[in-house]
């Protein structure tokens, strides 16, 4: 998917003396030598050969992660020609998912996790969120004439190119990407981008200017959805996955990597993977997951598979897997129920302010007497056990309130949303051949 061909003529040193021996005594010659000579000719390598453009070849690439909490101060990194068929996006012979512009989820991002990248000729490092609910690659490009630090500016890069298609060819009308918490206007061009010392020419990305405070603390967003323009599928990388380190260590890295290096990772890991289906709807780029239940230590909800059914109907509903999300966003009653069976089997007292705006159940932190449940979300044929620093939100050990880790949906969304804080510590594998998604316990750091 993605790949595109270049033809080259291969014509090597002993064919190029033949030919020339040929052309100066083709008349000179016996018909015996002619045919010897012709033998020789097709004895040797083909005269072409198409090259891919992939990633170090099948072995893929690594690239360490960071996270990042909103409005904290972060390290920032200094920052001073091909047809459209390139963009296919024929993996498998199936077309790209139709449809018309998608709202990408991206919502309440408190703490995301970022990837280094180097975009252009000499390569400038940026920042930006790693984002499986979206695809477009964006960062902050120059925004007028006058010197402006922390952008990219593509003038000054000998790689760039403006790219082939308009916005409408790629669902962004008016050249905006929408997030549901804000959006981007963006100009498309071709660029050379670098991932650790592997350069990949002609990717198409975008220079942004958000419309919208919540993307001031970050260059961009590395998107790395089913769409066309995602990181991915651009790069044709059809196996990936991420292993995001725990927000209580802040110190030790998170990693994201591709093909047989992730599957290697996953199998080091050493311990009990699980494997479900990665789901699909139309006209969506998402990676929807097959929620089909609810535990509270040990006790089932009353929630079934239904509740989380993608509705092909209405387009909307079912469940997707997002890093670029930090909380898990469900139906309200269903986290009604997860809150009420929690305070029931842990006796801790009801707290009806947050000091998170978004964060409404929450409670007296618990102390070691406390026994706290772990919460089991069960996937077709897998079930994700959330340990409690995977779904109790805490500012500070010493702080005085704490919250369960869910968003109650608007009556109107009926999109839930697995976020990233239920996915620390864990070794998170996509492939998009197979289209499943594993999991198992990993330290990250060690990856």
């Amino acid at each position: 998917m993605h790949a595109y061909s270049v033809i080259h003529q291969s014509i090597t040193p002993l064919s190029s003396t033949i030919l020339l021996v040929m052309a100066s005594s083709i008349f000179f010659v016996s018909p015996i030598l002619l045919v010897i000579l012709f033998h020789l000719l097709l004895a040797k390598e083909p005269t072409c050969y198409a090259s891919n453009r992939t990633v170090g070849t099948q072995t893929g690439f690594r690239a360490p992660l960071t996270r990042v909490g909103l409005g904290k101060n972060r390290p920032h990194p200094p920052m001073s020609r091909y047809t459209q068929n390139a963009l296919s996006n024929d993996r498998n012979g199936k077309e790209n998912l139709p449809g018309l512009p998608v709202t990408f989820p991206m919502k309440e991002f408190k703490d995301v996790y970022t990837m280094n990248i180097k975009l252009g000729t000499p390569p400038v490092p940026f920042s930006a969120i790693m984002d499986t609910g979206s695809d477009l690659i964006w960062t902050k490009c120059k925004p007028d004439k006058k010197s402006s630090p922390g952008y990219f500016d593509p003038s000054k890069s000998s790689s760039y190119v403006k790219a082939n298609e308009s916005c409408d060819f790629y669902q962004l009308p008016g050249c905006k990407q929408k997030y549901v918490d804000g959006s981007v206007t963006v100009a498309l061009g071709q660029e050379a981008i670098t991932i650790g010392s592997t350069k990949i020419p002609d990717v198409i990305f975008a220079c942004g200017k958000p419309s919208e405070k919540q993307f001031k603390d970050y260059d961009g967003v590395v998107g790395m959805g089913r769409g066309k323009l995602s990181l991915v599928s651009q790069l044709d990388q059809h196996v990936f996955s991420y292993c995001l380190a725990s927000r209580f260590e802040v110190s030790k890295p998170s990693m994201f990597l591709t093909e047989s290096l992730a599957s290697s990772a996953l199998e080091n890991t050493k311990t009990s993977i699980q494997t479900m289906p990665l789901l699909k709807q139309e006209g969506k780029p998402y990676y929807y997951i097959s929620l089909e239940g609810i535990s509270v230590g040990g006790t089932r909800l009353p929630v079934t598979k239904s509740d989380f059914a993608i509705n092909n109907a209405n387009n909307d509903g079912g469940m997707i897997i997002d890093s670029g999300t930090t909380f898990t966003y469900l139906e309200e009653r269903i986290v009604d129920m997860i809150y009420n069976e929690f305070i029931n089997q842990t006796k801790l007292e009801k707290l009806s302010s947050s000091y998170y705006k978004e964060l409404k159940h929450c409670f007296k932190p618990p102390n070691k007497n406390n026994i706290i449940p772990n919460l089991v979300f069960h996937f077709e044929g897998a079930n994700w056990e959330l340990p409690r620093e995977n779904y109790i939100y805490q500012k500070k050990e010493a702080m005085a309130k704490a919250c369960l880790a869910f968003i109650a949906n608007t009556k109107s969304d009926k999109l839930s949303i697995f976020g990233n804080m239920q996915q620390q510590n864990m070794m998170v594998l996509y492939n998009l051949d197979s289209n499943n998604l594993s999991f198992g316990p990993a330290k990250c750091h060690e990856l």
